[in-house]
């Protein structure tokens, strides 16, 4: 599914000298408008048809753009994202050990004229699940809910899953790689990628935060908030966990670590007792 799908052979761009010469002149009368509507304009004063491809591949060449600056922004963007790759979901053997996978994600809340984000993270395999509110979502808040993610488990995580938002970046990698966690990206517009943390968000939603539960103040949110973690955790049942809460599910598999089943070895198989 993550393979190219671009042609073998490639179409060279052929816009002529006149054309060009016509697209920049359009261009510089409306700098604000984008390509269709200079493909309609073009069109009408020339009367000759034009594709919306040539219009972009001659704004490209010229870098005929309102805002210069912006547009050196962009592209230097786009060229650090080419160098460095990101990893993604499917590249990863998902295992269902407790903290082997974690998934992150941001409820955005409108109220007004405010915004408050509540980052929240889940566990692949046990489905435990921690969330916290913020007045902003810079990637230092993302870091910050990471730390106190890992003092929560109170063991190693192995990987961490997120989308490609900003909050992702910057500190929240540097918070990422001092932890030792490896990172993990699900692909542009995939839902199902994330589909753990997409349904542990509709749970705080319709469970806890649309039940008169909702403040705009952190402060006052957030304790409220940790009190149905709490409930969520070590109370509630899961269907897929066999009915089971998180931590008893938890615990039922730490059982088996620390304690396995002896294997019932036939009478045949004892060793012989040394001479």
């Amino acid at each position: 599914a993550d393979r190219s799908r671009a042609p073998h052979r490639k179409r060279h761009c052929e816009v002529t000298l006149v054309q060009e010469d016509r697209i920049r002149r359009l261009r510089k009368r409306y700098p604000y408008y984008g390509k269709k509507k200079l493909k309609v304009i073009y069109e009408r004063e020339y009367s000759e048809e034009i594709s919306t491809w040539k219009v972009e591949r001659v704004i490209r060449r010229y870098k005929l753009y309102p805002d210069q600056n912006k547009a050196e922004k962009t592209a230097r963007k786009r060229a650090r994202a080419h160098q460095k790759a990101k990893k993604r979901i499917t590249q990863l053997v998902k295992e269902g050990r407790p903290c082997f996978l974690f998934q992150l994600d941001t409820i955005v809340i409108h109220w007004n004229s405010l915004k408050r984000y509540i980052l929240t993270a889940v566990d692949h395999a046990t489905k435990l699940g921690y969330a916290r509110m913020y007045k902003n979502k810079s990637s230092r808040s993302a870091a910050d809910f990471l730390y106190r993610l890992r003092y929560l488990v109170a063991q190693p995580i192995e990987n961490l899953q997120t989308d490609n938002g900003s909050e992702f970046a910057w500190e929240f990698e540097r918070a990422s790689a001092k932890l030792g966690i490896q990172r993990y990206f699900s692909r542009v517009k995939t839902p199902k990628d994330n589909s753990e943390i997409e349904r542990f968000n509709q749970t705080v939603e319709y469970e806890w935060l649309y039940n008169f539960n909702l403040s705009l103040d952190p402060e006052e949110l957030n304790p409220g908030l940790t009190e149905w973690l709490i409930e969520y955790n070590f109370n509630r049942p899961h269907q897929s966990l066999g009915y089971l809460a998180p931590v008893e599910y938890i615990e039922r598999e730490f059982a088996k670590i620390l304690n396995p089943v002896l294997p019932m070895w036939p009478a045949s198989t004892l060793p012989v007792a040394v001479q």
